[in-house]
């Protein structure tokens, strides 16, 4: 083995590196823009409301909702699209480990509030306020 060959193979991630950190904060970052897209309608601003931001402002993030959540589900997308494409390669020459539990789990929560933020207005917020103006009386 040669300095260069030696020098070469140092430049090279290993097997699960930076693969994996790529999913892994691609998971991350989905997840935060899932949860800010669900937040957006009703928890967001109030927040910024009690912080002293005024109802322009809270009006204006409450109007992102829908290019939030698309941003997320994007997102998402290509989270999926990322470890499916890791997981394939791994499986077909068995060099590198197949995605990680954490990873995984991550894109699954991720999955889900996204999924909660698509169907939140049409589904779940009529059901809801109708059950509150019951329980009201």
């Amino acid at each position: 083995m040669t300095p260069g060959d030696a020098l070469r193979s140092a430049r090279r991630p290993a097997a699960g590196g930076s693969g994996d950190a790529l999913v892994g904060c691609a998971a991350i970052g989905t997840a935060a823009s899932a949860v800010l897209a669900w937040a957006a309608c009703c928890v967001l601003p109030l927040a910024l409301s009690l912080a002293g931001l005024g109802l322009g402002a809270t009006a204006w993030i409450a109007g992102q909702r829908t290019w939030l959540t698309l941003a997320a589900a994007a997102a998402v997308g290509l989270g999926w699209w990322l470890t499916w494409r890791r997981a394939r390669a791994c499986w077909k020459d068995g060099t590198c480990p197949p995605p990680s539990r954490f990873t995984m789990g991550l894109l699954n929560v991720a999955t889900a509030l996204v999924l909660a933020a698509l169907v939140w207005r049409p589904a779940i917020e009529p059901w809801l306020l109708a059950l509150l103006r019951a329980a009201r009386g």
